[in-house]
């Protein structure tokens, strides 16, 4: 699934700092938008050498949008460039799994690995979704709006380094070996 990303951070908790005598003062009541103020979508696949453009999501992502938007101009390209050893990675999205990117993906000949439900410990770009947001948050100041929100994403998707991603590649091997020793149990990805 496509990571969405919120305008406005929120992670649901209030905190509250003030010293005596300040309880009903407004000046130290900061204010904040319901529901994150708006969101984005974007998508992205990265390899050991290799990573494609942030790609923004815009409105709902279908089955037929998924396959002409993404797997088409962005995986297929991609997956070339890392050679005939390349295998697709994607989860079980409803547009990932619709009939016709199953048929498009079979007759373009792309490897696809065998996806198990909820396993979002498996899956390594969780993790870069998680060092994105960080990196954007830590760099940037708050966006002020969401045109602003995807530039400073796509500066930081660009900015993560290789070398960060080749260790996500490279964990593959043992959060699978973890998953099956937990008999799909949570592993500690």
């Amino acid at each position: 699934m496509s990571p969405r990303f919120d305008l406005h951070h929120h992670d649901g908790r209030a905190r509250v700092w003030r010293r005596q005598g300040e309880r009903y003062n407004n000046g130290l009541v900061q204010e904040r938008v319901a529901f994150g103020g708006g969101s984005i979508m974007v998508w992205g696949v990265f390899s050991f050498r290799h990573r494609t453009p942030l790609y923004h999501i815009v409105g709902n992502l279908t089955g037929q949008r998924y396959r002409d938007e993404i797997v088409a101009p962005l995986v297929l390209p991609a997956l070339h460039q890392i050679g005939v050893q390349a295998v697709f990675q994607d989860d079980n999205a409803t547009p990932h799994r619709a009939r016709l990117v199953n048929n498009f993906i079979h007759q373009a000949g792309v490897t696809r690995m065998n996806w198990p439900a909820c396993s979002p410990d498996f899956n390594p770009i969780e993790h870069l979704w998680d060092e994105l947001d960080r990196r954007m948050r830590n760099n940037h100041p708050p966006p002020r709006n969401l045109q602003q929100l995807l530039q400073f994403l796509q500066i930081e998707w660009q900015a993560i380094p290789q070398a960060f991603c080749r260790k996500l590649v490279n964990s593959m091997r043992n959060r699978t070996a973890e998953g099956i020793a937990k008999r799909g149990g949570h592993t500690h990805y």
